[in-house]
């Protein structure tokens, strides 16, 4: 009976090495990897008419997919709603935002969305009530784009450019001033 145990515990830990060394293979998003499907993923459209306007919607369109957008980069900022370093950099990302609007050359080429992963609509609501941001959060209440992307902490933040490419990744806070420089030496 001994051998048997010692056979099965060692087939139990070699298999939860196997399914571990799996999870960390995948990994969050590396620079350089071209992933036109985040770019079709497709979200529920938000309600906020501004944030419509901003996403060019129809007004009965009830789902989005960032590619349908005229833009030639995406900056994508994958946040918590009970993420405190998310709420912390909130601010930060807002004033991103005002400086790409600012930014004549920009302003039309960049195209910014928070995702927020395993969120309800109230909590996004909430989110934008706190944070007020002008440009959409988007929902991710099943984690599937979370899971496409290599299930991440939070915040991250990439950007990609309209073929999928990935031209940036940061996991953690973000020093918004080195973020806005890439934006602006990206073709």
């Amino acid at each position: 009976m001994r051998g048997f145990t010692g056979r099965y515990l060692v087939l139990v830990w070699l298999s939860l090495a196997l399914l571990v060394g799996q999870a960390f293979a995948a990994g969050p998003l590396g620079v350089g990897e071209r992933h036109p499907e985040i770019l079709a993923f497709t979200f529920p459209a938000p309600e906020v008419p501004d944030h419509r306007i901003y996403l060019s919607l129809e007004e009965e369109q009830d789902s989005l997919a960032l590619a349908d957008m005229e833009r030639d980069l995406f900056l994508i900022e994958i946040v918590g709603v009970y993420c405190p370093i998310c709420h912390n950099q909130a601010p930060d990302i807002l004033r991103l935002y005002q400086r790409v609007q600012r930014d004549a050359e920009m302003a039309g080429k960049v195209a910014m969305v928070a995702v927020a992963v395993g969120a309800t609509p109230m909590e996004i609501a909430h989110l934008h009530r706190t944070w007020r941001f002008p440009f959409p959060i988007l929902q991710d209440g099943d984690y599937a784009l979370h899971k496409l992307i290599g299930e991440p902490d939070t915040p991250y933040t990439f950007i990609l450019d309209r073929d999928g490419s990935v031209l940036y990744t940061h996991l953690g806070r973000t020093d918004i001033d080195s973020l806005f420089n890439r934006l602006k030496q990206l073709p």
